[in-house]
């Protein structure tokens, strides 16, 4: 077991600057109420690791901080895991957030999940957080507003449809906007929205608690939420000695960004 998770950690340092192409497979495992999922979010301050039984939580780990998650991310993982009396070799399934959020955030979650299911020899899915979080809002049926804090005054936005049947459907793509621009965007008939951007720039905005603009508080530790999307998402689903994942950038890296303003 000490042998792997050095084996683990290498692979990690190895993964971190590459994502190489696979082609996508279908149908993995059948669906089972016992398949047991590691799901690892770092796109933003909210890192978390979950332990999942099919949709079931059974143990989860949350850190709220500005710093790196880099340092951390697998002691935590390896953590999480005795505490929930598994093996690593248990896992059965790998979810991760594909942001949009933190370019180096992002990096570290993703090479993390492509180095486990590589040596684990794994399905793995990349899930949105956006459309992660408009899923476990999808009790509400109608339209559904994601706001996330995109730092420097501006937030992520994408709308999605939520049906009858729970299903979802992207009715505007993900982008960068000043909250104040936003307003055109959302237009004038029922929206409920949630987010930390929809909370810190409530005003500009215009949401309230029972406005045409509605408020719904969701949890924004989003891993199990990527989870439960992941399991319903299999033909998502990778696997194989060739892995890949494409991250949800949004906006450009700060240091692509520098380099074209030179």
């Amino acid at each position: 077991m000490q042998n792997d998770w050095k084996y683990l950690k290498f692979l990690y340092l190895v993964n971190a600057q590459y994502i190489i192409p696979c082609p996508r497979l279908s149908i993995i495992m059948p669906p089972d109420k016992s398949i047991r999922v590691l799901s690892i979010d770092t796109s933003s301050s909210r890192g978390s690791i979950a332990l999942m039984r099919a949709t079931e939580v059974v143990a989860e780990l949350r850190v709220l901080s500005q710093e790196t998650h880099s340092g951390r991310l697998l002691n935590s993982v390896e953590f999480l895991l005795s505490m929930a009396a598994w093996n690593i070799g248990d896992v059965q399934l790998i979810a991760v957030g594909i942001g949009p959020g933190s370019f180096t955030g992002i990096r570290i979650g993703v090479s993390t999940a492509l180095g486990l299911a590589q040596t684990l020899s794994c399905p793995m899915a990349a899930v949105s957080g956006l459309e992660a979080l408009a899923y476990e809002s999808a009790f509400v049926r109608g339209r559904i507003g994601i706001v996330m804090d995109a730092q420097r005054s501006q937030v992520y936005y994408a709308e999605y449809l939520a049906g009858a049947n729970g299903k979802l459907r992207l009715v505007q793509k993900p982008g960068v906007w000043f909250p104040r621009d936003l307003d055109r965007v959302l237009g004038q008939g029922r929206l409920y929205v949630t987010g930390d951007g929809a909370e810190r720039y409530s005003k500009e905005i215009g949401i309230s608690e029972s406005g045409p603009r509605r408020f719904i508080r969701r949890d924004l530790f989003l891993a199990a939420g990527i989870a439960r999307l992941a399991l319903r998402r299999k033909r998502s689903w990778r696997r194989g000695e060739f892995l890949t994942a494409e991250p949800l950038y949004i906006r450009p890296p700060d240091a692509l960004r520098k380099r074209r303003t030179r």
